[in-house]
Parts: structure tokens; sequence; C-alpha cells
């Protein structure tokens, strides 16, 4: 009894299994400027084939009538047994000129659908790095590892398809108008000729879709193996964000050290205000108001704590009235941030305190 043998190719084995995170923006930034992008060469060269064969369809008459007109001149022209160069170069002059009236159109297709397939799945890339001399490309060993990539294996793949495609499609399409052909080669020549240009266009535009059918497939494996190849590990994502953000720990301390800074200009401006509120003993909150400057009084310094502690301790310094007032202290430190004006709920309570304290004689004033 024979054993039926079966292997399977885990595509995984080729890939680094330690990238398990998708491409960050800045990693596929980094990649398109070095010419990385996803780029099926299959659907360029299927969409270039499929293109000449549709432009040679409505241009077949034209086709048709250089062929007929050279093959009908060289027939015509009497056989010379001493051609001269000049009549070499002449008859050379004008096969050219029928082929260049051909083949000029043909080409100029397939040169614009190239063009414009490849920037359209390349998004208009043009990546001056990619030109760079890349020891890389010529290094054996990486040689070696392509020869038995995965990405080796599709291409012998469709490869493989394609010669089957194309022999599979010419042998059922010139079966099944063998009789066809036998009746052309009795046929005048214009009639021979479309008859075969039919049997090639028919060849044509079915190998055409095969090949598209083919591109589709590719373009989406490309696509896959694009993103796999831009991968990144947990370490490089982390790297990358410490890159972009800064590293924690220095931002920390760079937080650190503008909050102080902060705080010095708020306790700068301490001795310039009219009154510190406090609840007595845990926040303070020191209020400024200049009419002739300010719509409403406001929040020069806050702080609870030793922070409170430092901002009475300038008032009593510069003599600037510290009144205790608990509900408005915790008010006023909850709701105003350092440097806003007070909202229009309090400006009735401040307005009482500030009144309060332009009673008091500078000399008399008594620190809370």
């Amino acid at each position: 009894m024979e054993k039926c043998v079966a292997f399977s190719i885990d595509i995984q084995l080729f890939a680094d299994p330690s990238k398990t995170e998708k491409a960050t923006p800045r990693r596929r930034r980094k990649a398109r400027e070095e010419g990385q992008t996803s780029y099926s060469r299959e659907l360029t060269s299927a969409s270039a084939f499929f293109g000449a064969i549709l432009l040679m369809y409505f241009y077949a008459p034209t086709i048709l009538k250089s062929v007929e007109d050279l093959i009908r001149y060289f027939v015509s022209v009497p056989l010379k047994d001493d051609l001269s160069q000049g009549t070499v170069v002449h008859y050379a002059q004008l096969a050219t000129t029928y082929i260049f009236k051909v083949t000029f159109p043909l080409g100029l297709t397939i040169i614009g659908i190239t063009v414009i397939v490849g920037l359209l799945q390349t998004r208009f890339l043009i990546a001056p790095r990619a030109l760079r001399f890349d020891l890389n490309r010529i290094n054996p060993i990486k040689g070696f590892q392509r020869l038995f990539s995965i990405r080796s294996i599709i291409e012998l793949i469709k490869s493989l398809l394609k010669v089957t495609f194309v022999g599979f499609i010419a042998y059922t399409v010139m079966k099944s108008h063998i009789k066809e052909m036998i009746s052309a080669m009795n046929m005048g020549l214009s009639a021979g000729l479309v008859s075969f240009a039919k049997i090639l266009f028919e060849i044509g535009f079915k190998t055409g879709l095969a090949m598209l059918a083919i591109a589709l497939f590719d373009y989406f494996y490309q696509h896959w193996e694009y993103e796999r190849s831009i991968k990144m590990t947990k370490q490089e994502v982390k790297e990358e964000y410490k890159d972009i953000e800064g590293n924690p720990q220095i931002k920390s301390r760079q937080k650190e050290i503008m909050a102080r800074i902060a705080r010095q200009r708020m306790m700068q401006r301490v001795p310039e205000a009219e009154v510190v509120i406090t609840n007595p003993l845990h926040i303070a909150v020191a209020l400024g108001y200049k009419p002739e400057k300010m719509n409403a009084p406001i929040v020069f310094a806050k702080g609870a704590g030793e922070l409170a502690s430092r901002i009475k301790a300038i008032a009593r310094k510069y003599d600037v009235p510290i009144v205790e007032n608990k509900p408005l202290a915790h008010a006023l430190y909850s709701a105003v941030e350092v440097g806003e004006e007070i909202p229009l709920e309090f400006y009735q309570a401040v307005a009482e305190v500030l009144a309060y304290v332009y009673t008091i004689d500078k000399s008399k004033r008594v620190p809370a």
C-alpha cells in the first residue's frame, strides 16, 4: 500500500517572529522615503499587455493594412541576384517605416499604461534614497536568503501559472479554430490576415484576462508582504515613542523645572497683590486689582500646604493684607487658575474683602 506524503510551507517561518506590531505612521513615512512601498509588477505588466491588446483591436484595420502593403510590396518586387547596397538600404528603410507605424502606437500605449499604473500603485512616489548604492543588494548571503524566501516561491508559482495559462489558452483557442486556420491558408491575403488576426486577438484577450487575474492575486500578496516587511518589534515601538515624545524621565524632569519656574513667577507677583485670602492654615490665594488696568480682580498666586505658607510669608514681608475667609479661599482656589480673572459669582464676596482692606490703615494691618 502506497503512502501519500504531503508537505506544507508555513509562511511564518520566513518572518521575523519578534516583529509583531503594526508599523507606525513614522515607520511608514521612513519606509516610503527609502523607496519601500507596496508594488505589483504583475499588475503593471498585465495592465500594459491588456491595454495593448485592446488598442490592437481598435487599431487592427490600420495594422493589417500596413502588414498587407508591406507583404504585397516585397512580393511584387522582382528578385535581383546582385542586390546593391543602396537597394538593401532602401528595403530596410521601407520595412522600418512600416514596422514603426505599427509598433509606435503600441509602444506608446504600453509605456503610458506602465507609468500611470506604477504611479497610482506607489501614490506618485519618487524616492532618491532608493537609488543610492547598497551593499546588501549584492551581498551573496542576502541573495541566497532571497533565493529561498517565500517571495521566491510565490514568484515561481506565478511564473508557472502564467506559462500554464498561456499554453492552455493558446491550445484551446487554436484547437477550436483549426478549421478556420486551414481555410485561411487558401484565402486571399487580406482575408487570410483578418482570419489569423481574429484568432490571435482571441488568444491575446483571454491571456490578458488570465494575467489580470494573476496580477490581482499578486497585488494583494504584495500589499500583505509589504505590511509584513515593515512590522516592528515592541522594543522598536517603545524606542520610537521615546524619540517622538521624549524620554519619560527627562520629560518628568522638564515638567518639574517648568513648574518651579511658574511658581517663582507666581511668587514674584505676591508683593503686588491687594490681599491674600486664607482658610487660614492650608490655603492661600493672592488677589490683585488695578481698576485702571483690569476688568476684575485677578488671581496673582495660589497654593496649598507649604506653598500657602510661603505666600503668606511673602505677604507679611511686603505688608500685603491677609484676610481669613474659609469659604471664599476654598472656592477661589478650586475655581480660578493663576492669571485668570475671578468669575462673576465671586464679585460680591471679593468686593466685600477689598472694601474691608481699603478701610484699614497700613500702619494698623494685622496679619492673619
